[in-house]
């Protein structure tokens, strides 16, 4: 199954960090991280997804988006081929890092596109203590 990589929406600064994805194996712990239960949909009544997130010593935001149990994009959406991991901030442009952010994983036709137009998947909303 292919997850496409991170993307920006919206408009706004750039999140800096790193961002995982994967499947059912586990990844390591980001120290001092906290962690969001992702919505999933309807159409995939198995499928999990959690966001890890942890601040930098430079004050950015990393975060790491596990899933688990996605069905192949074609087989739970027509027409789509991927997924696409969207990060959406809150407000207009940032000086800063994003401390305020949805992430959406959606079901994509190609991993081309520049907004999401797809199914959503699933997403969560996430603030970061200051």
């Amino acid at each position: 199954m292919k997850i496409s990589n991170l993307k920006r929406w919206g408009i706004g600064g750039a999140l800096v960090g790193a961002l995982a994805l994967g499947g059912c194996g586990s990844m390591s712990s980001m120290r001092g991280e906290q962690t969001w239960t992702m919505s999933t949909t309807e159409k995939i009544p198995s499928a999990e997804g959690k966001v890890k997130v942890a601040k930098t010593k430079e004050g950015n935001t990393k975060l790491k988006v596990e899933v688990a149990h996605l069905a192949q994009p074609d087989a739970a959406f027509e027409n789509a081929s991927t997924y696409v991991v969207w990060i959406k901030p809150q407000s207009g442009e940032a000086k800063t890092a994003f401390k305020t952010f949805e992430v959406l994983v959606t079901a994509e036709r190609s991993a081309n596109v520049m907004s999401p137009h797809g199914q959503s998947v699933m997403d969560t909303r996430i603030v970061v203590p200051t």
